[in-house]
């Protein structure tokens, strides 16, 4: 096939965070939405999908969520991808924990933190058992150091404050929030992930 635009790199490869997909289908309910149709999304860039209901908007945009098979070509392996198309259930979770619980990758690690703690305070641990426990922690502390995870609840506080949370309603559970403030609470926990690919359908609709 012909080669990629200039500045985007070849379909399913490279270490940048572009997507590139030469050619791709999209159905829904056997229709077609889409059909040999490119797609190029640069790093940096702000996209906007327009167009009529009904035309393939919000499934485009849980095909790359979910990189469907035809999509997953072009979509670099380390690019994660967080997709925002409802407003957070109501439940007991404190609005600020609802916040702090989208990074996956900080809780894995204080749970990996938690465990080895508790394994090195067992009694009976040779030397060499004691020495390998020391050297994970002091690499679970590195990675924790590396995102940033001691300053994890001040930032998630910041992102509340900036989408008009009261100091009060940080601690507020969720349920008690409307659907609109719960959508609030969405793009808070998109803002505090970070992902590399950022997909917002219809976030505005409670705001």
């Amino acid at each position: 096939g012909p080669p990629p635009e200039e500045g985007i790199m070849a379909e399913g490869g490279g270490s940048g965070n572009d997507v590139y997909v030469h050619k791709f289908n999209l159905t829904a309910g056997g229709k077609w939405l889409i059909k040999e149709s490119g797609l190029s999304l640069v790093t940096g860039r702000r996209y906007g999908l327009v167009g009529p209901n009904g035309c393939g908007k919000s499934t485009l945009m849980n095909a790359l969520a979910h990189r469907d098979e035809e999509l997953a070509k072009g979509i670099p392996a380390h690019v994660d991808i967080l997709l925002v198309e409802q407003e957070v259930a109501a439940s007991d979770t404190t609005a600020l924990d609802m916040v702090l619980s989208a990074d996956q990758k900080r809780l894995d690690l204080l749970k990996q933190q938690a465990d080895l703690e508790e394994r090195q305070l067992k009694e009976g641990l040779s030397t060499e058992e004691q020495a390998d426990i020391g050297d994970q922690l002091r690499e679970v502390y590195d990675e924790l150091e590396a995102i940033g995870a001691s300053s994890a609840e001040q930032r998630a506080s910041a992102i509340l404050s900036g989408l008009q949370f009261r100091e009060e309603q940080k601690s507020w559970p969720t349920r008690n929030f409307s659907g609109g403030w719960r959508m609030r609470l969405s793009l808070a926990r998109a803002l505090f992930r970070k992902p590399r690919l950022l997909l917002l359908d219809e976030p505005t609709n409670h705001l």
